[in-house]
């Protein structure tokens, strides 16, 4: 392959959708795990209080923009769980899922990117 022509197709190549694409299904994927976190049936362990009807787990989502990838929820009760209150203790999960699969998505990420650089 000619130089110049490895220039121009690399030049062509928008690295910034491609990583904002990544970055979305990646956050779609950490939601998703603290959806499945926060899930259990009706009735279920009261060591999860917010498991009991659902409602915290469909409030769940997701929001990539540009650089940034948000994972919350606009529910106030994510907000009591995770930091606590003056009367319940702390239960967080968006942090320690976060924490624990931070370095998997960072990889991920990248590997869309080397991929597709590659594949110029």
């Amino acid at each position: 392959m000619i130089l110049s022509d490895l220039v121009a197709r690399l030049a062509a190549l928008d690295i910034d959708t491609i990583a904002r694409a990544s970055l979305q299904q990646q956050g779609d994927k950490l939601a998703e795990q603290v959806r499945v976190a926060l899930s259990t049936g009706p009735g279920g362990s009261h060591d999860h209080p917010w498991r009991q009807t659902g409602a915290l787990h469909d409030s769940i989502g997701c929001l990539a923009d540009g650089e940034d990838v948000v994972i919350g929820s606009a529910s106030d009760v994510a907000l009591y769980q995770e930091h606590g209150t003056p009367t319940v203790p702390p239960r967080p999960t968006f942090g320690p899922i976060a924490a624990e699969q931070g370095e998997a998505i960072a990889a991920a990420i990248a590997i869309t990117i080397t991929q597709a650089i590659r594949s110029a």
